[in-house]
Order: C-alpha cells, then structure tokens, then sequence
C-alpha cells in the first residue's frame, strides 16, 4: 500500500534504500531522508583545522527510517474495569498505509576548498539498538555504512572524512573502538580520520 499523500514533507529532497537490519526482533529495510543545503563558512567552526578559513560547505542532515503499518483503531472504554481487568475493547481497526519511524539522525558537512567531509553524527535511537557495543550493533553499521556510502557518492572529491571522537551516548573507549571497526584512526584529542584519497 502507498504513502499517504499528505505525509510527503517537501523539507527532504531526497530518499534512498540503506540496507537491511534486525531491529525489535524482526528485519527490516532501513531508508533514510536526506535534506542539504549550501552555506558560506568563516572561522575555525569544525574539529578539523582547515586549510581555508573562508568558503563554501554543504550541509547535510538525514534521517534514518524503517516504515511499517500505520493502523488506527477505534476502541469503547468501559465505565468500569471488568473482573479481568479489561478498560474497554477494540471496535474497528483500519490500515491506512504505511508511516515513517525514524530510528535515528544523521548530519554531516562537506568543505568544498578543503576537500573535507565532517561526519558530525550518526547514531540510532535506543529502541532501535540491539546491542549497546556499537561494534557490534548490526543497525548502527547499516546506518553508518549507508550513510557514509550516500556521502561520497554525493562529494566525489572527497580527499578526508573526520568525526568526533565521542558519542554522548556511549563510553569514550567504546566509541573509539566502532570508530576503528568503521576504518578511522586517531587524529587529534576530539577526532578520527579516514583518508580517501591522498
């Protein structure tokens, strides 16, 4: 069954296929929203010492998303519990399609003169994680890999990709490990780097 029209947010410009992940006991394809924009830079704004201090970045914020079933039920509530327990009972149900459930967020920006791509953040909301080492956490990989993959597919000529070095949501160390597990290597007290091109 399709989308509802009126659940199409013109705000993401673009959807793309991820992969596949158990999440909640049951596979699942995972999609992402993506919106960007261009903006005009100046300063030392990034974990990474850029080369120009002044130009042009691409901002990038996606969403990670499974979609299941969007049903409605009408119930009747009883004046009383009944001997069960029971507060009322379901009268009708109604599948209206199929809605969006984010299962994460996603940003990142790339610096045209300095051939830098920032992957900011990527992470998966803790409904949607099935292990809390991210090493692990076959989601977190789909998202992560899938959202790398749509980044350099996008900025062909990226030389560098750096992230910070934490997650708030997970110890330093363990953080650090995924990091490694993911390519990057310790390069500076705040970041990890990978090199794309040299």
């Amino acid at each position: 069954m399709a989308e509802r029209e009126q659940d199409i947010d013109p705000y993401w410009q673009e959807e793309i296929l991820i992969g596949e992940a158990e999440i909640q006991r049951g596979p699942h394809t995972i999609r992402m929203r993506i919106h960007t924009s261009e903006e005009r830079y100046s300063g030392g704004e990034t974990i990474y010492q850029l080369k120009h201090p002044r130009g042009d970045k691409d901002y990038v914020m996606a969403k990670p998303y499974i979609l299941e079933p969007n049903i409605t039920l009408t119930i009747a509530t009883y004046p009383q519990p009944s001997t069960e327990g029971a507060i009322g009972e379901v009268l009708d149900s109604q599948w209206e399609g199929m809605r969006h459930r984010d299962i994460g967020n996603a940003q990142a920006w790339y610096y045209r003169e300095d051939k830098v791509l920032v992957l900011w953040e990527c992470d998966i909301f803790e409904w949607a994680r099935q292990d809390k080492d991210p090493s692990e956490n076959e989601v977190l990989k789909t998202v992560w890999t899938g959202f790398e993959r749509w980044l350099l597919e996008r900025f062909k000529a990226t030389e560098r990709m750096v992230t910070p070095s934490w997650e708030p949501v997970y110890e330093n160390e363990v953080w650090q490990r995924f990091l490694i597990t993911q390519g990057y290597a310790p390069f500076a007290k705040q970041a990890f780097i990978k090199a794309i091109r040299f």
